[in-house]
């Protein structure tokens, strides 16, 4: 039952995980084009913002690779 649980709470966990990476990119986007329409000079923290994306999608990765790495190791005992 417990086990159960707890992975239960690692899906959840992931699932957020990955909502706010996708979430955190559409903004960065709406950003990105809120700029160009108003023909603003992109600054720093759109720079800054391109940059995190693939950053929180590599964090998001990792994340979600020791959650699979978990569940296999598992199995296997």
């Amino acid at each position: 039952m417990l086990n159960k649980i707890i992975f239960i709470a690692q899906i959840v966990s992931v699932s957020l995980i990955w909502l706010f990476v996708i979430v955190i990119t559409l903004w960065i986007i709406n950003l990105i084009s809120l700029s160009i329409e108003l023909r603003d000079m992109p600054g720093a923290s759109v720079g800054i913002s391109i940059v995190a994306i693939p950053i929180f999608t590599t964090l998001a990765s990792v994340l979600t690779y020791v959650f699979v790495g978990l569940q296999k190791g598992k199995k296997k005992n």
